[in-house]
């Protein structure tokens, strides 16, 4: 039974290559003159990589050229790259709590385009019942004060599928 887990895990480490290596400088999005700059608190990298699917297996591409848009940012790399993305202040004094639009990431190159949609992360109100009534009650007021202070932020990696080109 041991050396068949083993098998397994062999197989599968096997199967997974690792992610290529990042060896352009960091961009730093640049946030639209329209976005009142309060509404920036900070900047989080975000790693943006591009990946074809051939028989079922997925390879990353390098060298593609990649636009991430929306109301509030923009930026131009190549992958694989790094990206300073702003994190937005969350606060009821914004539209919608200051949630960013949906980020547009379009990739390109070597005969190969793909597009991805990519969300600011949402801050999520848990609930503790162990400790019964009053304490999901206190889980549920704390977390939800925790989740309202915390800044939006997009995902720490964005993977774009590209298909070869029609």
């Amino acid at each position: 039974m041991k050396n068949c887990i083993w098998l397994v895990a062999a197989t599968i480490v096997a199967g997974c290559t690792p992610p290529l290596e990042i060896t352009r400088a960091d961009v730093t999005a640049r946030v639209l003159d329209t976005v009142p700059r309060e509404r920036v608190t900070s900047y989080r990298p975000m790693e943006v990589r591009a990946f074809t699917i051939n028989n079922g297996r997925q390879t990353e591409l390098a060298g593609l050229q990649c636009a991430l848009r929306s109301e509030e940012v923009a930026a131009d790399v190549v992958t694989p790259a790094r990206v300073e993305m702003p994190r937005f202040v969350q606060s009821g004094q914004f539209f919608a709590r200051g949630r960013p639009a949906q980020l547009q990431i379009r990739c390109e190159g070597f005969g190969y385009e793909g597009a991805e949609t990519v969300f600011a992360q949402d801050k999520e109100v848990s609930t503790a019942t162990i400790a019964g009534v009053g304490g999901a009650i206190l889980t549920t007021v704390v977390s939800a004060a925790v989740a309202s202070s915390t800044p939006w932020e997009f995902p720490p990696v964005s993977r774009v599928t590209v298909r070869a080109a029609q």
